[in-house]
């Protein structure tokens, strides 16, 4: 650990002096800043594919601040329903706001949000006549997406086994396609279809064409009745103990973003197969008060099995949304799942209170395996979970909770404040507890763990900005489980440490020093019996963003990874961005070099990549070898965009890449993915 201390420090020196220009304020850094930031925590095909359409979509198309509404304000993904009625209010009160200087007055609107927010907003005229939906539907505005990815090596999947069958149904190609159609406030609608590699496409078991089928209309019919939603949506509510669908934040380097933001009834757009409901839901606004109410009925994956009465159960739901082999597409679609439920808010000066109650029922029972880490899990045809929340925010401080109860009488709570308490100290902390027996299985918030039971913490940050150039960022995190997780052989601990240094020397170079520490206890096999040890991971990382001139701006990172378990290991990587944007020519060019050298996948290191439009890419670097990718984007005119991304990860110290069906001969996977995006 020391020595990679001594070599960063000792690039640190050695680079300076060649920084002599720097980076812009890009406004992509902030959509990549919430992306990296959490990226150890999501997979491809999470719904943070929404954020990146929300922010992306307002890059074109900014808020105008004096013509705005509080469910356009929450795709910020940056104010909190309070500071959205505040903000309100406040243009209603006193008029139209003029410069970004000036919502520095209204409280809860720090220095640091408003200069998140600026890329994302403009301070245009109020626009007093309403306009009906004919006049919309004039003026309203198609997208057409086409993608089309895969990998260059065949794995084994693909090919024909000794007695003649292929384990794969179809292609080692994904084909995406996703049409939208938007007015300025009225209506949305649109469908997307996606097949993933391995599945049948317009032959086997899907003759129909694409595996997978979403769609949905949303229409904002008057005042009473903001918003109806017919086909796919999601909802999102309170601190997400009993509805938080797709991606949720959690610890990360926005140490104060502890409280959830985009709290709503949203039609659903993404590609991921199982967050997310089919049906009807509506939201009434009484002024002060506004309900939603939904209902949805569709079907999910699960491994179905027969007991000795010839009874259908599911052990378990599939969540990778694949249906390649024979077993997973008889997976397919073989359970019923029917829910309802409501989300209740009431708005006042400083406060907002809310109630929110989901009911779920199978067509057949939920029955897990007789392991003792299932022991108090959900199990059955039906549940149901109710809980009330809060945020309180005034001035420099907040305050949010929620509490939960769910059928079993388990019992959920979560607690946070933050507090500003001037430009240059914050702090925030959260308190959690989610009994072993609590349920929820829509639930998604701020927890170590994936599922929201079997866990007490207690979570304190802290944001530092000592000189004018220097922001400080830290938290410190303990946890623990009083019963047996799938991990862990017993009640278990863990604590985690996380320490930042940004450094902005100019709008032209910055650079950032990354500590993190993490420590659990994991199961481990002694003898005939299994035990808990302590797992430690240590991750040290030093990123440099720089403009080397007018066109070009450049990346450089550095990070080594020390883990520690019954033995030791380390792992190293460094990458050298490059990215061109030419004044003259419309294209954006992307380039990437990273040499990585780990000692297992156990000491992995993960690195944001830029990719296509909508999606994201947070490769695992494990091994050693290199990796490369080009990305570009050209805008062959005004309505017509193309993407192109190719990349290779060399690897030298295998002939064989990845295990099973996935497994592929040689050193060498190249992937090549397309995109091309129409507008009119």
């Amino acid at each position: 650990m020391e020595r990679a201390i001594r070599n960063i420090i000792l690039l640190l020196c050695c680079t300076f002096p060649l920084l002599l220009v720097a980076q812009e304020n890009d406004p992509q850094q902030l959509i990549e800043a919430i992306i990296e930031s959490q990226l150890e925590n999501i997979e491809e095909g999470t719904d943070v594919a929404l954020i990146i359409e929300d922010l992306e979509g307002l890059l074109e198309n900014p808020i105008n601040i004096n013509s705005t509404s509080a469910e356009e304000l929450s795709r910020l993904y940056l104010l909190n329903p309070v500071q959205i009625d505040q903000l309100l209010k406040y243009v209603k009160t006193y008029g139209p706001v003029y410069s970004i200087f000036e919502l520095n007055t209204i409280d809860g609107f720090t220095p640091d949000i408003l200069k998140k927010m600026e890329p994302f907003i403009v301070f245009g005229p109020v626009e007093e006549q309403k306009v009906d939906l004919k006049k919309e539907l004039k003026y309203g505005r198609h997208e057409l997406l086409l993608r089309g990815l895969g990998t260059m090596q065949e794995a084994r999947g693909y090919k024909e086994k000794d007695d003649g069958t292929t384990p794969y149904e179809g292609n080692r190609y994904r084909y995406y396609t996703r049409y939208s159609y938007k007015t300025r406030n009225k209506l949305t609608l649109g469908f997307t279809a996606e097949k993933d590699p391995g599945e049948a496409f317009l032959q086997g078991s899907n003759k129909q064409g694409f595996d997978y089928y979403s769609g949905h209309i949303s229409i904002k019919p008057g005042k009473t009745f903001q918003q109806i939603i017919a086909g796919d949506f999601v909802v999102r509510a309170g601190q997400g103990l009993t509805l938080w669908q797709g991606y949720t934040n959690g610890k990360s380097v926005d140490v104060l973003g502890i409280s959830k933001t985009g709290q709503s009834i949203r039609p659903y757009t993404s590609v991921n197969e199982n967050a997310y409901f089919r049906g009807v839901a509506a939201t009434l606004d009484f002024g002060r008060v506004s309900l939603s109410i939904f209902g949805s009925h569709k079907k999910a994956d699960g491994n179905i099995e027969t007991d000795e009465n010839g009874i259908e159960h599911f052990t378990s739901l599939q969540t990778s949304g694949y249906h390649r082999t024979q077993s997973e597409i008889e997976d397919e679609k073989s359970v019923k799942a029917s829910d309802a439920g409501a989300v209740l808010s009431m708005q006042f000066n400083h406060l907002k209170i809310g109630a929110n109650a989901v009911y779920q029922r199978f067509d057949k029972a939920f029955i897990r395996s007789d392991q003792l880490y299932n022991k108090f899990r959900f199990s059955g045809d039906e549940n149901y979970t109710g809980s009330i929340d809060y945020l309180f925010s005034k001035g420099k401080f907040q305050l949010f909770g929620e509490a939960a109860l769910s059928k079993s009488l388990g019992f959920a709570v979560v607690q946070g404040a933050v507090a500003r308490l001037n430009d240059q100290l914050s702090f925030s902390a959260l308190f959690r507890h989610f009994d072993k027996n609590y349920h929820a299985l829509w639930a998604n918030t701020f927890a170590d763990g994936t599922n929201t039971n079997n866990e007490s913490g207690l979570y304190l940050g802290t944001r530092i900005l000592p000189v004018k150039f220097v922001t400080l960022s830290g938290y410190s995190d303990m946890y623990q489980s009083h019963w047996i997780n799938y991990s862990t052989a017993g009640p278990s601990r863990g604590w985690d440490i996380f320490a930042q240094a940004d450094v902005h020397i100019s709008e032209n170079f910055s650079f950032y020093l990354r500590f993190k520490n993490e420590e659990k206890d994991n199961k481990f096999k002694a003898d005939k019996l299994y035990i808990n040890l302590p797992e430690r991971t240590q991750k040290l990382r030093l990123h440099i963003d720089y403009r080397i001139s007018q066109v070009f701006q450049a990346k450089t990172r550095f990070e080594h990874v020390y883990y520690e378990e019954e033995d030791s290991e380390n792992g190293f990587m460094i990458f050298q961005d490059i990215k061109y944007e030419p004044l003259k020519i419309p294209i954006n060019l992307i380039a990437r070099i990273a040499w990585f050298s780990t000692d297992s996948y156990d000491s992995r290191i993960y690195a944001y990549e830029n990719d296509l439009l909508y999606t994201f890419a947070v490769p695992a670097y494990y091994g050693k070898g290199i990796r490369t990718y080009l990305n570009l984007k050209y805008r062959i005119s005004k309505n017509v965009e193309f993407w192109l991304k190719v990349a290779n990860t060399r690897w030298t110290d295998r002939e064989v890449i990845s295990s099973g069906y996935n497994e592929i001969k040689g050193s060498n996977k190249s992937e090549l993915k397309m995109q091309l995006r129409l507008k009119f």
